[in-house]
């Protein structure tokens, strides 16, 4: 790395990066395996800048980094002066992945398959059980003009789901990717699928057999850790981007709401505090330099309801005034590193679950969802319940048919006037950027309770 330093000695800034991705993926359609793949993508890149201009290249081969390939990629006019940090960091597999054959790993998946259509406590027929299984490992060895040096090495196991219930009329479809982190096959064995599955179709299955409707209106709503994650990642996590406050993911992945307004402007209730933090152990978001060697920490993106800070790079952040707080992340070695979330969740409180619900006296409990929906503001949204039930008096009642939630984001943080002492996290691979890069990120919170918020049928 370091003799490929010399080529660029002319740069003002330079950033040498080798980075490989590789995979194993498995397809189980209806118990029957149908895709097995295996590939890897790995190569250099360069990122120069020369004080007005950013160039960047990229090649399988680091003989392919030739100035002439350069290609100007940039809207920026500068770079903050942030102190680069160099380092080591990464995710040890307690069971190694490579250690579990890929024939055994099929063999869980077909299993689980026909343990979810021989279960005798469905009312529904199960129509199709599909799993789509993944495992990664990403290495980055990155070296810049000042000889700093970091490397990175993380392993990920991630595991996506879609399953069919029909009950006469009625259908649903749980698909979930939620199961993901960093680490080994422990990893897989730690989530129980074999009581997992059962317990979640056996849920959705109830709702099927006795869900009534909603009645319309403006009602008191319990927030799920797993409807918060949702939320939190798309309503405050993308907006936050200070790359799409600037315009620049306008074309590919929409705007901000955050254009036009201020640090320390109040968007929120005082019980809403936003973190983005990237080194929380065995995340699938989990870095400790980010890849323009800046530390990584948390970041509190809306402290008490109040507009604290944005995800920021060295570029964004030379633009906004402020230091970089180590967002940048490439998702391989072709793609340009850019503003990224890692691990984003709501900060949970001190209530307990029971001390939520205790004063709605006639609300929705969203626990879990089918579909959501956000504009390209990121501020009108949508999200349509799949188990959900109604709450009287501070208990919880009969299953309620797919309620839907309908509000804004302004209405929706305001509204949240407590929150629960738990936090879970779920998995995500999050999509931005042209060429697109996707990257696995964590997403969640506690449970959370909103008032006078719109809840209305499906279909209407």
């Amino acid at each position: 790395m370091e003799h490929l330093l010399r080529n660029f000695s002319t740069f003002k800034e330079v950033e040498l990066r080798y980075q490989s991705n590789s995979y194993l993926n498995i397809v189980i359609v209806n118990g029957k395996p149908t895709g097995l793949y295996k590939w890897s993508k790995r190569g250099y890149s360069v990122r120069a800048f020369d004080g007005s201009s950013l160039l960047f290249s990229s090649s399988p081969t680091p003989e392919g980094l030739e100035l002439k390939s350069l290609r100007f990629r940039s809207w920026e006019k500068g770079i903050s002066s942030d102190k680069r940090v160099g380092g080591e960091y990464s995710v040890n597999e307690k069971i190694k992945l490579d250690d579990i054959s890929t024939e055994e790993k099929v063999k869980l998946l077909v299993d689980l398959s026909k343990l979810i259509y021989s279960d005798k406590n469905l009312k529904s027929k199960v129509v199709s059980v599909n799993f789509y299984y993944t495992e990664s490992k990403e290495e980055k060895e990155i070296m810049f003009e000042d000889g700093v040096k970091v490397k990175g090495y993380v392993p990920r196991v991630s595991l996506y789901f879609s399953i069919t219930l029909k009950n006469g009329e009625r259908s649903a479809t749980i698909a979930n990717g939620d199961l993901g982190g960093s680490g080994g096959f422990e990893i897989v064995k730690n989530w129980n699928l074999e009581e997992f599955l059962p317990n979640t179709l056996e849920s959705v299955d109830k709702v099927l057999e006795k869900g009534k409707a909603v009645t319309p209106g403006r009602k008191d709503v319990i927030l799920s850790n797993q409807l918060a994650g949702i939320i939190v990642h798309e309503s405050v996590g993308h907006p936050f981007e200070a790359d799409r406050v600037l315009g620049r993911e306008g074309a590919q992945a929409g705007l901000s709401y955050l254009v036009g307004k201020n640090f320390g402007e109040k968007i929120a209730s005082d019980k809403v505090t936003v973190i983005d933090d990237p080194t929380i152990y065995g995340s699938s978001g989990y870095y400790l330099i980010d890849d323009e060697g800046i530390e990584a920490r948390p970041k509190y993106l809306i402290r008490e309801g109040v507009i604290n800070e944005l995800l920021q790079d060295r570029f964004s952040a030379y633009k906004f005034g402020v230091k970089s707080n180590g967002s940048a992340r490439a998702s391989a070695y072709d793609r340009e590193p850019i503003v990224r979330m890692s691990n984003t969740f709501f900060k949970p409180g001190e209530l307990t679950f029971d001390e939520l619900m205790e004063n709605v006296k006639d609300g929705v409990y969203f626990k879990s969802y089918m579909e959501w929906n956000i504009d390209d503001l990121r501020v009108g949204e949508r999200y349509v319940g799949l188990e959900a039930y109604e709450i009287k008096n501070g208990e919880i009642g009969e299953p309620l048919l797919f309620p839907v939630l309908e509000t804004t984001t302004f209405e929706l943080l305001s509204s949240i006037d407590a929150v629960d002492n738990t936090l879970s996290f779920y998995r995500g691979t999050c999509g931005k950027g042209d060429p697109d890069q996707p990257i696995p990120v964590w997403f969640g919170g506690p449970n959370m309770r909103a008032r006078n918020i719109t809840v209305k049928v499906r279909g209407e």
